[in-house]
């Protein structure tokens, strides 16, 4: 009986389920040593009818020790699986294996950056509320000289409206004066 007869599982492609296959096999398998173990019980049973000598009941891991016995079966079990577990496990191993490398790298570099650009992350921090201040000065300092430009067109515009004033009663002094000489130069 080959492995594939042996154990008869139907697997949806579409959606494949290792942990599921995997309890499957687990349930095969322990249903198969079951049977084995009552062969044997047979089989020695039969022997000791016969006048054999019975042999030690086992649970058929004394021999190679329990796990290299359970390791043997699942690797006996998995060989169907073998093409399909590599297929679809090694690539993404690698793949992962590559990304982590990768990221690491990535990690390592940024750390060295951050540990360089922290002095510049300071200066350039100093320096960008240095430029803050000053930009707030020269606000200020535009809007101040806006104020006083204005004060000092109010000013001129009312000096201005004055000297207008100052001619015309210079003026008038000046027609007085000259029709006050014609009076008395008359």
């Amino acid at each position: 009986m080959n492995d594939e007869q042996k154990f008869d599982l139907e697997i949806d492609y579409e959606h494949i389920d290792v942990e599921e296959i995997m309890t499957r096999i687990k349930k095969k398998v322990a249903a198969e040593a079951g049977q084995e173990r009552e062969a044997a019980a047979i089989v020695a049973a039969a022997g000791v009818a016969s006048g054999e000598t019975a042999p030690e009941p086992s649970n058929g891991f004394e021999s190679q020790g329990r796990g290299g016995r359970l390791r043997s079966l699942l690797l006996k079990v998995m060989s169907p699986f073998r093409p399909l577990i590599k297929l679809l496990i090694l690539p993404v191993y690698e793949e992962h294996r590559q990304t982590v490398r990768i990221l690491h790298q990535t990690n390592k570099r940024l750390d060295r950056l951050y540990q360089i650009n922290e002095k510049d992350h300071r200066l350039a921090f100093e320096r960008l509320d240095r430029l803050r201040e000053y930009i707030k000065l020269l606000h200020t300092l535009s809007h101040n000289v806006v104020v006083e430009l204005t004060k000092l067109k109010i000013e001129e515009e009312t000096l201005k409206a004055t000297v207008r004033l100052l001619e015309k009663d210079f003026e008038h002094l000046g027609r007085r004066e000259r029709a006050l000489e014609h009076e008395i130069f008359k």
